[in-house]
């Protein structure tokens, strides 16, 4: 994560060198949801969502909501690729970018039903009571959870917060209906866990008890968090396509 903060740096200093700036806005967007990911992976987050429901869907909130969110609306991918140094472009980028697989791997999950599947049965199927608890016991399935959410959450949220005008996928309009759509099966989920009587997740020890959070509450603050939060994504979502769709419109009554 520092290694990709000094690449956008980099790139960003190429880009005010060729008259090409980036803006103070983006930088910022850049930077908050890079300490999101931070926050989420390095921080005491981390051990202790191994331990509470609740601190784990505030980790996830952060990996495949605000973080993806804030990161696509700072548009970083032209001073990333800047800020790479020629060789690693030429000898690795390209051959990536030039594969046939990966080529038809991001169409695939760019398509706006695809993207938009996906991101909400990556929420759905990791809170599957035997999957949940088995990542909780293995750390490489535990990781295989966060690569799923962090990459639907990624091409989820390019496909709604996409801030380009002419090369979009889907119109401004159709954006809000599927945020909305989201937020319905979010929102089921979150209810079930937080109004579930009997514990769900076995697998989850609450650290012997040394936060003083009980098993059940414990729960129920998961599925708030999942069901409130969660849903306030959607929100910030839907604000941010008004501010692209409004912009959008000054920009035809002026031309």
């Amino acid at each position: 994560m520092l290694l990709t903060v000094v690449v956008f740096f980099r790139g960003r200093a190429k880009r005010r060198e060729a008259g090409r700036p980036v803006s103070i806005g983006q930088t910022i967007s850049f930077l908050l949801g890079m300490l999101c990911f931070v926050i989420a992976l390095q921080s005491p987050l981390e051990p202790l969502s191994e331990h509470f429901l609740f601190f784990h869907q505030i980790e996830h909130l952060l990996m495949r909501g605000l973080g993806p969110l804030l990161l696509i609306l700072s548009m970083p991918l032209a001073p990333l690729i800047q800020g790479l140094p020629k060789v690693v472009r030429h000898s690795i980028l390209t051959p990536i970018i030039r594969n046939k697989v990966i080529q038809w791997l991001y169409n695939f999950l760019n398509y706006p039903v695809i993207a938009s599947v996906l991101f909400i049965a990556t929420l759905l199927i990791w809170q599957i009571p035997s999957l949940h608890n088995s990542a909780l016991a293995d750390q490489s399935l535990h990781n295989w959870m966060h690569f799923t959410m962090i990459l639907t959450g990624f091409f989820f949220w390019w496909l709604i917060c996409d801030p380009r005008q002419k090369s979009s996928r889907i119109p401004f309009g159709i954006r809000i209906i599927i945020l909305w759509l989201v937020t319905i099966p979010n929102t089921i989920i979150g209810a079930i866990i937080t109004l579930k009587r009997d514990q769900i997740y076995a697998a989850y020890d609450v650290l012997d008890g040394r936060l003083a959070i009980e098993i059940m509450l414990d729960q129920q603050l998961g599925g708030i968090m999942i069901w409130g939060p969660g849903g306030m994504i959607g929100l910030i979502g839907t604000a941010v396509v008004f501010f692209l769709w409004t912009r959008k419109d000054k920009k035809l009554r002026y031309h």
